[in-house]
């Protein structure tokens, strides 16, 4: 099996090296940004925000992983409505998971009727819906391969982690947060720190149980939908893993590798800034700015082109349309880099995994009552998954995955860049509060960090 950073390398160095197509305008991201709202100052596009989260992908061993995807700074998007975007769901006795009544809906229905799919979270408002916000949806695709051992069925479990910058307390959460496979609707929201996202099941007892996520190897090619068999379906259920369903916009049609994450923007509450009384807002700004570039500067510790979202990079002054981030630090293929064995690439079957073991259990959200954001908009990041067994990716396993982003870009009712015109309705100019939020998040909670494997230096012996 290829390591990760084998699987990395290779996916990079096929990006990289591509003259024709688009190929060369996406990379691996360790660390990727799914911004709802992105600042501006003066009139340019800033790398903090009002709403802006980091994502990072590990497996349950405690490895990171990576996304496919274009430029964080000024990102590929689509737009949509809420209608437009599918999920699968149940609204029986308050949602949860699990097989019964599980079907597709739209993002609208569920946001409309919320309690009926979140209620077993804790919700009990009827809607937390704005038809007029409503009308525009962000939406990125991305894609993974993840390595796994030689084999039919081989597998890795995994889950994504997302820091929100401008959440502070679980008790003020900045967004609520969707996680959706076709196996279900997890109900989860923002938190202090980094938050893990994992799936929900609700057992007969009423208790919330949480599940690591699964990709498992498949029959099916790199790209585009999977049509299954019926005796493949039915073997698929007998295991308890995931079978195709529509999810994600109509144009993915019907498959068993998306993961699709929605935040769902919250108002929070009113926090006072005594402290920078009398001073002016731009004053304010550049005093934060400084902190926050002494904090992030000192706690660089990643060779990737993301570091705290690269955001200590250009900070809030003078954003330029093309960032410091991309010109000094983008992530280039490894000098001598020398090409593992290529494996067996396939559509991954993203299904529930293990339980969560960490002695601690879920009780549901903490905001029961939430408001939506009165300007913010939902966004969508859909990532499709792919296993790779025996090696490292084809280069035209690469390429497919990529030419299946393209194509649902295309298919989307507009597409373009953030900094674009178009995607105004997720930029604002930068505020005081703002500044100060990410400062203290930065300084109180900053990003995890990798951790190193125990006993490293110590060669394993047998467990029996």
């Amino acid at each position: 099996m290829a390591s990760v950073e084998d699987t990395l390398s290779q996916v990079n160095s096929v990006l990289v090296r591509s003259t024709d197509g688009p190929y060369s305008g996406y990379s691996c991201k360790t660390v990727s940004w799914d911004d709802v709202q992105r600042g501006t100052v003066g009139g340019e596009l800033s790398c903090w925000g009002s709403n802006i989260t980091d994502t990072r992908l590990y497996a349950k061993d405690g490895r990171r992983l990576f996304t496919v995807r274009g430029d964080n700074w000024n990102e590929r998007l689509g737009r949509v409505r809420s209608e437009d975007l599918a999920l699968v769901a149940t609204d029986e006795d308050g949602g949860g998971g699990g097989s019964s009544g599980l079907r597709p809906v739209t993002l609208r229905t569920v946001l409309t009727n919320i309690s009926k799919y979140g209620g077993y979270a804790n919700l009990n408002i009827d809607s937390i819906a704005d038809e007029t916000l409503d009308e525009h949806v962000s939406v990125r695709f991305q894609t993974t391969f993840l390595p796994v051992e030689e084999g039919e069925k081989t597998s890795l479990e995994f889950a994504p982690e997302a820091y929100n910058y401008n959440t502070m307390d679980d008790e003020d959460p900045r967004n609520l947060v969707l996680l959706c496979t076709t196996q279900g609707l997890a109900v989860q929201q923002d938190g202090k720190g980094a938050k893990k996202l994992f799936h929900h099941i609700r057992d007969e007892h009423g208790e919330v149980k949480r599940y690591w996520l699964e990709a498992e190897s498949s029959s099916h090619k790199v790209g585009g939908a999977q049509a299954e068999s019926s005796e493949e379906k039915e073997d698929a259920l007998k295991r308890g893993k995931a079978t195709s369903a529509v999810i994600g916009t109509k144009a993915i049609g019907t498959r068993f590798n998306v993961l699709m994450t929605i935040q769902v923007p919250l108002k929070q509450k009113r926090k006072k800034f005594d402290a920078f009384f009398g001073l002016e807002d731009a004053q304010v700004v550049n005093y934060c700015c400084a902190e926050v570039a002494a904090f992030s500067d000192s706690e660089c510790y990643e060779e990737e082109e993301d570091c705290c979202e690269d955001y200590a990079l250009d900070l809030f002054a003078e954003a330029s349309p093309q960032p410091a981030s991309e010109k000094k630090s983008r992530r280039k293929s490894k000098s001598g880099y020398k090409r593992e064995k290529t494996g067996k690439s396939s559509a991954a079957r993203v299904s529930r995994g293990s339980e969560v073991s960490d002695g601690t259990t879920w009780n549901g959200i903490t905001v029961e009552d939430p408001a939506r954001h009165p300007s913010e908009h939902v966004t969508a990041t859909i990532v499709m998954y792919y296993t790779c067994s025996g090696g490292v990716p084809s280069t035209e396993d690469v390429k497919a995955a990529i030419d299946d982003l393209e194509e649902l870009y295309r298919s989307v009712e507009t597409s373009g860049r953030l900094g674009d015109e178009t995607f105004n309705f997720m930029k604002s100019e930068l505020t005081v509060k703002d500044a100060i939020d990410i400062k203290n998040k930065l300084s109180t909670q900053p990003p995890p960090k990798p951790t190193a494997p125990e006993n490293a230096g110590v060669f394993p012996s047998n467990d029996w």
